[in-house]
């Protein structure tokens, strides 16, 4: 063979690499390694504390677990960017699934069974009825909510004006709203962190976003006290002619946070208690794997609790493990948006990052009664199929951006 053959490679003979070769060779990037490992360790820890809990569901995790490693595998196998161009089809379809589900007529009795129908669960109509299984289209619009954010900021720059901000939050706002109709307050708030950390690195002005952060701080006290008695409202002067914002039972929630009263504290404030307890009870080792005996009595332990349950089997150290886990997570998306010039996929790395983080935080802070019960699940964790096949499709997403990093011949993007 001739140098030129050698160098060019002509009439080497090689075997065709195979779609199996291609993918452990894409899954065997640096930045990978912590996604997968992470989101490995936290999946086992949610499992065996789901199952200590409650066995049957802890079966049923299992087959979620096996679905969402296959959906990790769909939206790490093809291209982000060809993803993004179904971006604005899966936001849409998503909003109308969550229509369907505040949609009256729709609505069904608590225990009720019925394919396609919404029944009252947890306080809220928010999962419809498909047979063995339940579909929470909320937790989908999060994954279609960043796509399509990252979509609209991609290529623009008048969001760098005050009324240029109107278009991304409207886009946050009426599934926000939809969800909130629900209600699903606790959903409904993990979509700010992404809204604001999209717009902070897409290059809107630090001086905007503050000033609505400062806008919605000082509404707040005025959407706390909105209301007439008769809806639940405290029924203050001028106040009791608006629309009630806050639900009796989400004061009672915050209420029940500051309240020692032994009547609250069987009650309202029963569940957030009894998890303290538990967490706590696990001491600095734990109980052990799979011993849960406080954490039996905790109401929905392995969906809103579940960290006490960790805390209690595997004490401060296993609560340590599953905050490093998260932590090792998050850093390994922040460097895949920070090494990515592709601006659509840039932000979508930076929209999954902080829904995952806001997520989290949420959760941990309700188990540990430093914030009131927002009903919000732990990321790989906690029982449910909906929101674990959302986080795996959004760790698949990062793990696409970081394989897939196209060379870009311009300034970076968002350089203002």
């Amino acid at each position: 063979m001739s140098l030129t053959s050698h160098i060019f490679g002509v009439g080497r003979s090689s075997k065709p690499t195979s779609a199996l070769d291609r993918l452990w060779q894409q899954m065997a990037i640096a930045t990978n390694w912590p996604v997968l490992v992470s989101v490995a360790v936290l999946c086992a820890l949610g499992v065996c504390s789901i199952w200590a809990d409650e066995p049957a569901d802890g079966r049923k995790q299992l087959l979620f677990v096996a679905i969402g490693a296959a959906c990790l595998v769909l939206f790490q196998a093809v291209n982000y960017q060809r993803i993004g161009r179904w971006s604005w089809g899966f936001y849409i379809g998503a909003m109308l699934l969550i229509i369907y589900t505040i949609v009256p007529f729709t609505h069904a009795a608590p225990n009720s069974h019925a394919i396609g129908r919404v029944p009252y669960r947890g306080g809220a109509y928010a999962w419809i009825n498909l047979g063995p299984m339940a579909l929470q289209p909320a937790e989908l619009m999060k994954l279609g909510f960043v796509m399509v954010m990252a979509r609209y900021l991609r290529f623009r720059s008048n969001y760098r004006t005050f009324k240029g901000l109107l278009p991304p939050f409207a886009l946050a706002l009426v599934p926000l709203a939809l969800i909130m109709k629900q209600p699903d307050l606790g959903t409904a708030l993990t979509f700010i962190p992404a809204l604001f950390a999209m717009l902070y690195v897409a290059g809107a002005k630090r001086a905007h976003l503050i000033a609505i952060l400062g806008l919605g701080m000082a509404v707040a006290p005025v959407l706390w006290l909105a209301g007439s008695k008769d809806s639940g409202g405290p029924g203050l002067p001028v106040l009791k002619y608006l629309p009630t914002m806050v639900k009796p039972y989400q004061r009672e929630r915050v209420y029940a946070m500051f309240s020692d009263d032994a009547k609250t504290q069987r009650e309202k404030g029963y569940q957030q208690k009894l998890a303290l307890i538990t967490f706590g009870s696990g001491g600095i080792t734990g109980k052990g794997l799979g011993q849960v005996p406080v954490g039996k009595h905790v109401p929905e332990a392995h969906n809103d609790m579940v960290f006490a349950l960790i805390g209690e089997q595997l004490g401060l150290f296993g609560a340590a493990v599953v905050l490093g886990a998260y932590g090792v997570l998050f850093a390994a998306g922040v460097e895949i948006a920070s090494a990515t010039r592709e601006p659509f996929g840039k932000l979508v790395a930076v929209g999954v990052v902080s829904m995952l983080a806001g997520q989290t935080f949420l959760n941990v802070m309700v188990c540990l009664k430093l914030m009131p019960v927002t009903g919000v699940t732990l990321p790989f964790v906690s029982y449910g199929g909906s929101s674990l096949l959302a986080s795996f499709m959004a760790a698949g997403l990062l793990l696409n951006i970081g394989q897939n990093r196209p060379f870009v011949m311009a300034n970076d993007a968002f350089e203002f």
